[in-house]
C-alpha cells in the first residue's frame, strides 16, 4: 500500500504539471495582462544593437510565449511555436520567445536554443520585467496581441491543440 501511494505522489508531481504549466495556479489571475486591453509596451536590443519597442509593431500580430529552459510543459510547445513562426514568417506576424530564465548563463539559454531548434525570435527576461507587466506567474504563458496592440487572446500551460488554435486566432486577426 505504502509503495502504491508513494508512486501515486510521483506521478501527480511530475505528469500533471506536464499537461498544466510551470509555477503558480492555472485560474484567472489578477494582475495578469487581459483581453482586449492595450498590450504592455516593453523594449528589447536586437543583435544589431537596434532597440526595438512592441508598440512600434502595430500593424502586425504579435504571437508572445513566456518559457524557460527548465519547464517541462515549455518544452513540449516548442516544436508548437517553431511551426506558428514557419506558418507565418512571411506574413504580419511576429513571433517573440520571451525566456523567463533567472540562473541560467546566457551561453547555455543560446545552446538550448539552438539545440531545440528555435528559429523565431527570443528575448531574455532574466530580471522579470517583461513577466511582471504581464502578470505572468505560471508557464507556459501566451499572449497574442492584435494589430492596434490589444491583447486578443491569452492561453495558459501545454494545451495539446496550442497550433490549431493560435493559427486560427492570427488567421482571425490577419483578415481585420
Amino acid at each position: 500500500m505504502r509503495k502504491r501511494m508513494l508512486f501515486a505522489v510521483i506521478v501527480l508531481l511530475f505528469i500533471v504539471p506536464i499537461f498544466a504549466g510551470c509555477t503558480g495556479n492555472n485560474g484567472p489571475q489578477e494582475g495578469v495582462a487581459q483581453e482586449r486591453e492595450v498590450a504592455p509596451d516593453f523594449s528589447w536590443q536586437t543583435l544589431d544593437g537596434e532597440i526595438v519597442h512592441l508598440s512600434g509593431l502595430k500593424g502586425k500580430v504579435v504571437f508572445l510565449d513566456f518559457w524557460a529552459t527548465w519547464c517541462g510543459p515549455c518544452r513540449s510547445t516548442i516544436p508548437h511555436v517553431e511551426s506558428i513562426y514557419n506558418e507565418y514568417k512571411d506574413k504580419d506576424v511576429v513571433v517573440i520567445g520571451v525566456n523567463m530564465d533567472v540562473s541560467s548563463k546566457r551561453q547555455a539559454v543560446e545552446e538550448f536554443i539552438k539545440e531545440n531548434g528555435m528559429t523565431y525570435f527570443v528575448i531574455s527576461d532574466a530580471n522579470g520585467n517583461v513577466a511582471s507587466l504581464y502578470g505572468v506567474t505560471s508557464i507556459p504563458r501566451f499572449f497574442l496581441v492584435d494589430k492596434d496592440g490589444n491583447i486578443a487572446s491569452t492561453k495558459i500551460g501545454n494545451i495539446p491543440d496550442l497550433e490549431e488554435l493560435i493559427t486560427s486566432e492570427i488567421d482571425k486577426l490577419l483578415e481585420e
